[in-house]
């Protein structure tokens, strides 16, 4: 693939830090930005970035939920559903749930409709990325599975359809009954992942896991300066600022505090069952 700087984009893009109050621009204005200064071909990449929007759209539009359109994915809600009726105008995997999810024929059965998405969306991620984001969305994958896992071990839960993919840690976390699942030598986030799922309060264990993130974000970037793999870490890091800095202290209090009331009724979920 070939590398283009970004000296000028880069160069003026706002520090953040985990812990600040607010994000330092809308996601609106980072991606006019983008819109304006990358190649096509890189700003393909930023949208497959944020493709989680677009999943969780498809999903309100196909249960028909209330929920309002969540802005910034690449397809408008005009657009997905023209898509969902002509074939092409969205990725493969789109029309391959909505067709199941229509049939109500799941393609893995004992999985939930989300998890079922959340399949089709990885193995359509790693099959059309390389590199940085390929190497995020593999990570992302990792850590998701074993926080399913932890939560399946400590509150005794059912463990079919939980688990995304086939890898090295799908696979780990049905077999071993180790503390680290026989994983801490393959992937080395996972002391301070289980160090941040031993703290007892929600806020604190949520904030420790996206510390991991961004923290894993500034690994992949070590050797790299004004190129597009820069402003794909800076559009993630952003995503994970925002979840914090939409609310405000007395918000995010009663946020946290209802989460774990849910939990905490639910026969289903673990109270631990984590946001990220």
């Amino acid at each position: 693939m070939q590398k283009r700087n970004y000296y000028y984009l880069i160069s003026g893009l706002p520090d953040m830090v985990l812990e600040q109050s607010k994000a330092p621009l809308l996601l609106s204005e980072l991606m006019e930005q983008l819109r304006l200064s990358l190649h096509p071909d890189d700003l393909q990449l930023a949208q497959l970035a944020l493709r989680p929007i677009d999943n969780a759209n498809l999903l309100s539009l196909l249960q028909k939920e209330a929920a309002p359109w969540a802005p910034h994915g690449q397809f408008s809600r005009e657009a997905m559903e023209e898509g969902l009726k002509e074939p092409g105008r969205l990725p493969a995997y789109m029309n391959r749930f909505h067709q199941a999810y229509k049939d109500e024929a799941p393609l893995w059965p004992g999985m939930s409709w989300e998890n079922q998405l959340a399949r089709l969306s990885h193995e359509y991620l790693l099959e059309h990325t390389n590199g940085f984001l390929h190497q995020w969305f593999t990570f992302e994958n990792y850590l998701k599975n074993i926080l399913a896992a932890w939560n399946i071990r400590e509150y005794q839960l059912g463990a079919e359809g939980q688990f995304i993919g086939e890898n090295v840690v799908t696979e780990a976390v049905q077999k071993s009954h180790a503390h680290d699942f026989g994983l801490a030598a393959e992937l080395p986030f996972l002391d301070k992942l289980i160090h941040a799922l031993a703290q007892e309060k929600l806020p604190e264990r949520e904030k420790a896991i996206d510390r991991i993130k961004w923290n894993y974000i500034d690994e992949l970037n070590i050797f790299h300066y004004f190129t597009v793999e820069v402003v794909l870490g800076y559009l993630l890091k952003w995503t994970l600022l925002n979840r914090w800095t939409q609310m405000n202290a007395e918000e995010g209090r009663k946020a946290i505090e209802n989460l774990a009331r849910a939990l905490e009724d639910s026969l289903e979920f673990p109270k631990k069952f984590t946001l990220a």
